[in-house]
């Protein structure tokens, strides 16, 4: 494993001899076989000129080569298109960067989202051992392959510049350098570092930036399709697929670099895959420049079966006949039991400006990082409204005050309908799991009366 603080320099060395080879495949297709200590060898597959075209994507052109993905072969001679030991990774969606322009709201635009129709690839290189190689009409040997790519990300006025992106490919695994990405314009979401574990990568393992303990914890989505899990500033991910110990481990430096905000894990059952991000989004101020973070994928096989983990300290967080233990703090809504999905919280925000919150006290152990979960799913009075004012939060005040005392963890709104989970770390041994529905967000009509349904809200500590 890399160190947590991974140096742009860091980069362990390919071994003597050849380690990796090109295997070409189409003009728009190549793998790089890559022989393990172990004695099998993993293809990583690149692609381009393909990529999202519906209506959350820029689109315009996809021209860079870029990661889709590895599997695990007995050996380096078998053919890399032949029936895989496993497939860890296969999905043409974005491994390293996106990001939503202020001129494209909605949209997402980067390598596979697209560069926008005025937007260019500006420069490309790829070389093995440092002599330029073609992988579309020819194969290549050598100890260490190096892809780089610079892209302009164009939409209007708005216009994010990636210079030096970096893929490093050797027997000791494949190595992200982004260089160096900028832009004058203001980016509420940028994520510069992703990755992608196909299957059900049902649960992970992380250390925080502050110590080297390693945590274990569900990459769930509950009773849901989709579950967001926010790990903090998690300088380590570690994916792993209970049914087989398949696992995915990233390694990053990013919390270190001015700008990053936290990691987090997309788990999708539509979209059959599990995908952590790093996020150096920010809606108060242009983006400006970030330089010098780096990444490491690594495919290993550990045990099979899944972990225990700790009891519920929630009570009645499945709402099966009431809404017992949950009180309304203040003003501005109010909650009640519905029979909707065999019992759910339903929480409504009053015709008034203010939030509607709903707590629950709860003994927790100051400094051991929890979990915090649940399921949400928000149903807008004004058609086409989508945004979920949903929030979950740890709080140090029964009145239900977000401000004061300082709160343990703030609430964080879910990104769409579906399962949250936040590693939070508490700061007083009694602590106030909270239920929050923002005012202002439906249609910006805090006049609009909403409703939102909880259900299945755990908070429970996570254990080494």
């Amino acid at each position: 494993m890399l160190p947590a603080a991974l140096a742009l320099d860091a980069i362990p060395g390919g071994s003597h001899g050849p380690a990796v080879r090109v295997v070409a495949d189409t003009a728009n297709s190549f793998y790089v076989m890559s022989q393990n200590v172990s004695g099998t060898a993993f293809a990583y597959h690149f692609i381009r000129h393909i990529g999202g075209n519906s209506a959350t994507d820029l689109a315009g052109s996809w021209p860079n080569w870029r990661y889709a993905g590895c599997a695990e072969f007995p050996s380096s001679p078998v053919p890399p298109t032949a029936t895989p030991l496993r497939t860890f990774s296969n999905d043409i969606g974005a491994q390293d960067y996106a990001f939503v322009l202020p001129t494209s709201a909605g949209k997402f635009a980067g390598s596979y989202h697209g560069v926008g129709a005025d937007g260019s690839l500006t420069a490309e290189s790829l070389t093995i051992d440092g002599r330029a190689f073609d992988p579309t009409s020819r194969g290549a040997i050598g100890s260490q392959i190096v892809l780089t790519h610079s892209v302009s990300i164009t939409d209007g006025t708005s216009t994010v510049t990636v210079t030096g992106f970096k893929v490093t490919i050797n027997a000791s695994g494949i190595f992200f350098d982004p260089g160096t990405i900028s832009s004058t314009a203001v980016l509420p979401t940028a994520f510069i570092g992703m990755g992608i574990a196909t299957g059900t990568f049902d649960e992970g393992s992380f250390t925080l930036a502050s110590g080297g303990i390693v945590y274990k914890a569900p990459i769930s989505v509950g009773a849901t399709t989709y579950g967001r899990t926010y790990l903090q500033k998690a300088n380590m991910v570690s994916l792993r697929r209970t049914s087989d110990g398949a696992t995915v481990r990233f390694t990053t430096n990013a919390p270190t670099i001015a700008g990053y905000r936290r990691t987090s894990v997309v788990r999708d059952t539509t979209l059959d895959r599990s995908k952590f991000y790093f996020d150096f989004g920010n809606a108060d101020r242009a983006f400006g420049s970030v330089t010098g973070i780096a990444w490491s994928q690594i495919y290993e096989l550990g045990a099979a079966g899944a972990a225990k983990f700790a009891a519920n300290l929630i009570r009645n967080g499945t709402f099966g006949s009431n809404v017992t233990g949950w009180t309304v703090p203040r003003t501005g809504g109010s909650i009640a039991w519905n029979a909707a999905n065999g019992g759910v919280l339903r929480q409504t925000r009053g015709a008034t400006s203010g939030d509607a919150r709903a707590i629950q006290a709860v003994t927790t152990t100051v400094g051991v990082p929890h979990l915090l979960a649940a399921e949400n799913s928000f149903m807008p009075t004004v058609a086409g409204t989508s945004s979920n004012p949903g929030s979950l939060g740890l709080t140090n005040a029964a009145s239900g005050s977000t401000a004061t005392p300082a709160p343990a963890y703030s609430p964080v709104a879910f990104d769409r309908n579906g399962y949250n989970a936040h590693v939070v770390i508490p700061t007083a041994t009694t602590q106030y799991a909270m239920l929050l529905m923002r005012a202002g967000t439906e249609s910006g009509n805090d006049a609009t009366i909403g409703t939102c349904d909880w259900d299945n809200v755990g908070l429970f500590p996570l254990t080494p």
